[in-house]
């Protein structure tokens, strides 16, 4: 079996919801999840200091994104800080609570370019809203063809077909599953393959061993499963398995 890497999770604390690391630790250990991607909340005026915190303590486990508002001037300096000082892998983007367009190109095409400096892959919010909607995923793919990009939600509910069709498309395009019905989850490995689709939670926000579990039933065959659960994330984020 190859490794269970979940790749969405949030650390730290908003209004509403808290998560430290040993919590996200102790739902990976009663699931079996080796490891887990995390970020901060992005509401308000959010830092990257909790991720590093849960990082520097469980560097085995889990797995430090960096998230940034764009409308800050320093965002892609943020970047790069947390990338080459902290070691962080990816970065995350949430257009629909920050309030941007993800195709926009004077405030998102920098962190765009600092990410394929840095060689990491971006996940973004990607349910059917307005400022993410898969078109302007579509767009930015296609714009950095050498950024791996991952639509969390896989553009549910009303555009998970737009957002399939667009990953079949673009090679380097992925859908994300947290939070999607196992039935989308389904059409999405049987019409793009298990190397387009990546599982992950969402959590503290979800049930985190319904998210699990319900994987089981997004292909009957083995080795599918296992890339969707984490080969095709180990590959992405060069881990091995």
């Amino acid at each position: 079996m190859s490794i269970v890497i979940d790749a969405h999770n949030h650390i730290g604390t908003r209004h509403g919801a808290t998560q430290t690391g040993a919590d996200l630790v102790a739902k990976m250990d009663s699931t079996g999840v080796a490891k887990a991607v995390i970020f901060p909340f992005t509401e308000g005026n959010f830092t990257n200091d909790a991720v590093k915190t849960a990082y520097d303590q469980f560097p085995e486990r889990l797995i430090p994104y960096c998230a940034v508002n764009p409308w800050q001037p320093d965002a892609a300096a943020e970047v790069r800080r947390c990338v080459r000082d902290w070691g962080f892998k990816g970065l995350k983007l949430h257009p629909t609570l920050n309030g941007y367009h993800l195709a926009d190109p004077g405030l998102v095409n920098p962190l765009f370019e600092e990410a394929g400096d840095l060689g990491i892959p971006i996940i973004v919010h990607g349910a059917s809203d307005l400022y993410n909607a898969p078109p302007e995923f579509a767009e930015m793919a296609r714009r950095f063809p050498k950024v791996k990009l991952l639509m969390a939600h896989m553009g549910f509910f009303w555009a998970v077909d737009q957002a399939i069709a667009y990953a079949k498309e673009l090679p380097n395009l992925y859908l994300e599953t947290s939070r999607a019905p196992i039935f989308e989850i389904t059409t999405a490995v049987r019409e793009l393959g298990p190397g387009k689709v990546i599982w992950g939670t969402d959590s503290p926000f979800v049930d985190y061993e319904w998210e699990f579990r319900k994987m089981e039933r997004c292909s009957a065959d083995k080795a599918v499963y296992d890339l969707v659960v984490g080969g095709t994330m180990a590959e992405i984020l060069h881990i091995a398995g």
